[in-house]
This record gives structure tokens, C-alpha cells and sequence, in this order.
């Protein structure tokens, strides 16, 4: 996973998307434009695919960003989840 967040955030920083002066609700516009797209491909009955992939890009892209261990975050909310259980 970690490769992954790697790969992308760099992608993303080359192509200018995102820099240094990126701020959190940058990250929260960009990633409310990506459920928006999500939203409308499930009214159209399209595939989701592409559009589940890229709201989990920008979300992996913010935790990076801000230096949060989002594999070790998810593993903790697991651990939560299945103790609720």
C-alpha cells in the first residue's frame, strides 16, 4: 500500500494538482468533486470502478499530504469495528 501512495501523490504533485501550499479544504473540494462523478455514474447505472478508485486517490493523496500512516489509521478502525462486533 504504501508503494501505491507513493506512486500516486507523486503523479499528482508532477502533473501540478497538488503542492506544498495544497491546503486541507483543496483536498475537500477536489474530493466532493470526486463523490459528485461517483454520484453520477451510479444514477446512470455506469460502472463505478474509475470513479470508487479516484475518491480513494484523493482521500490516500490528503492523508500523505498531511503525514497521516492512513494504513496504520484503517488497521485501527478495523480493530474498533470488530470489537463493536
Amino acid at each position: 500500500m504504501k508503494q501505491i501512495i507513493e506512486n500516486n501523490y507523486d503523479v499528482t504533485v508532477k502533473r501540478g494538482c497538488i503542492n506544498t501550499e495544497t491546503t486541507i479544504h483543496e483536498f475537500l473540494y477536489k474530493l466532493y468533486e470526486e463523490v459528485h462523478e461517483l454520484h453520477d455514474e451510479i444514477e446512470l447505472g455506469n460502472t463505478i470502478n474509475h470513479e470508487l478508485s479516484d475518491v480513494i486517490l484523493v482521500c490516500l493523496n490528503l492523508a500523505k499530504h498531511f503525514n497521516i500512516d492512513i494504513e496504520s489509521e484503517i488497521i485501527k478502525v478495523i480493530d474498533i469495528n470488530k470489537s463493536r462486533i
